[in-house]
C-alpha cells in the first residue's frame, strides 16, 4: 500500500470538495454546465497547489512527523552532542574515522547505506569492532516518499540483515535519505518500534566549504542535546575529515561529551 499516494488523494478531494461547495454557496448554485465545470476545475487545481506545498513542507521538514518515535535533537540540561556519519561505509576513510573518534574518547552513530555496507564488509566491521554505534540509511539512498509500506520495509530490512551480519547488536535507529518522509516509511518503523533520527546542526558544503568554517559552524550552532550530521565519506569531502579532529576538540574544551544516538536518546528518556 502507498500510503503518501493515498493520503495525498484523499486530501486533494476533500479540500476540492469543500472549496467546490463554499464557492457554490457564496456565489450561488448556477445550473450552467460549463459554469459548474468550472468552478470544479478550479477548486481541484487550488487544492492541488495546497496539498502539494504541505507536502513538500512536510516531506522535508526535520521536526514534524505525523507517525511513529521522531528525534532531531533531544532536550536535556546535560551537555551530551551526538555525531552521526551519513552515507558509506568505505575501506578508504574507516581507519581516520575510528582514529579520530579514539583519540577524543568519543563515540558516533554511522547511518551506513547498505548497498555500500554489504560491498565493504571490513568498514562496517572495523566500525562495529571500535564500539561505534550503526544506524540504518535505507539500502539503496533512494528517496523514500510515494512509495509504498512494502518498498520501504525492504529498504529497511535489507540494511538490518547486513548490519547484524557485521556483528553490531544494539539498537538500530533510522535515518531517512536526504531527511524525507511521509506516511508509508514512518508507518513501517512505527509497527517496529523504531525511531526516526534527523538532525538540528548540518556544516556541509558548499555553505561551509573549509574545515575551519565548518568547526565554527557546529560551535556556533550545537547546543546540549543537539544531533550533528557529517558527510565523510566521498573523496570530495576532505574538508569533512579534515574538520573532524578540529570539532571533537573544541567540543570536548567546552565541556561537551559525544555520545552515540542511543545514549542522547537515553539521556533524553530519563
Amino acid at each position: 500500500m502507498n500510503l503518501d499516494v493515498l493520503a495525498a488523494a484523499i486530501l486533494v478531494l476533500a479540500l476540492a470538495w469543500l472549496l467546490w461547495f463554499v464557492w457554490g454557496v457564496v456565489r450561488g448554485d448556477a445550473t450552467d454546465g460549463r459554469w459548474r465545470a468550472v468552478r470544479i476545475l478550479a477548486a481541484a487545481a487550488v487544492a492541488l497547489v495546497v496539498v502539494g506545498s504541505a507536502t513538500y513542507r512536510l516531506m522535508d521538514s526535520l521536526t514534524v512527523q505525523l507517525l511513529g518515535e521522531h528525534a532531531a535533537r533531544v532536550e536535556t540540561p546535560r551537555k551530551l552532542v551526538a555525531l552521526t556519519f551519513d552515507d558509506g561505509p568505505n575501506d578508504l576513510y574507516v581507519s581516520q574515522l575510528i582514529a579520530d573518534l579514539k583519540r577524543f574518547r568519543a563515540r558516533g552513530t554511522f547511518y551506513v547505506i547498505g548497498a555500500a555496507a554489504a560491498e565493504h564488509p571490513y568498514a562496517l566491521a572495523s566500525l562495529v569492532a571500535s564500539g561505534q554505534e550503526i544506524g540504518n540509511h535505507s539500502y539503496s539512498h533512494r528517496r523514500l516518499v510515494f512509495v509504498t509500506t512494502g518498498r520501504a520495509r525492504d529498504e529497511v530490512s535489507s540494511t538490518d540483515a547486513v548490519i547484524r551480519a557485521s556483528g553490531f547488536s544494539g539498537p538500530i535507529t533510522f535515518r531517512p535519505p536526504y531527511g524525507k518522509r511521509l506516511l508509508s516509511l514512518p508507518w513501517v518503523l512505527l509497527t517496529e518500534g523504531r525511531t526516526t533520527v534527523t538532525w538540528d546542526v548540518k556544516p556541509d558544503p558548499p555553505s561551509t566549504a573549509d574545515p575551519a568554517t565548518m568547526t565554527r559552524y557546529v560551535l556556533d550552532n550545537v547546543r546540549p542535546g543537539s544531533i550533528v550530521v557529517l558527510h565523510p565519506w566521498s573523496p570530495a569531502n576532505g574538508a569533512t575529515r579534515e574538520a573532524l579532529p578540529m570539532i571533537l576538540a573544541e567540543l570536548r574544551q567546552r565541556g561537551y561529551r559525544c555520545v552515540t544516538v542511543s545514549e542522547l536518546l537515553a539521556a533524553a528518556a530519563g
